[in-house]
């Protein structure tokens, strides 16, 4: 599942990505542990190329479970802007 996300993510972006943690459903939250723990070993054995692709799913997480909640669909300009205000 990982793996399949991180691919989903680098070749879709988020919104890709989060239509995939949709289908997942619960499992995919055991996924995002599994990367950040994927991630953490990365780095103690140097191994810089995984670590990004891993750290790019961690970081983008919170983004990714968002847009899954709404379906998959990003917000408009319009909401974004307002969200600022």
């Amino acid at each position: 599942m990982v793996h399949h996300l991180i691919r989903v993510l680098e070749a879709g972006g988020e919104v890709a990505a989060a239509k995939l943690a949709a289908k997942l459903g619960s499992r995919a939250e055991t996924a995002r542990e599994l990367c950040y723990h994927l991630y953490t070993v990365c780095e103690r054995k140097k191994r810089a190329a995984e670590a990004l692709s891993y750290n790019a799913l961690v970081q983008s997480w919170p983004e990714i479970m968002r847009l899954a909640q709404q379906g998959g669909k990003p917000r408009t300009m319009q909401a974004q802007m307002f969200e600022q205000e």
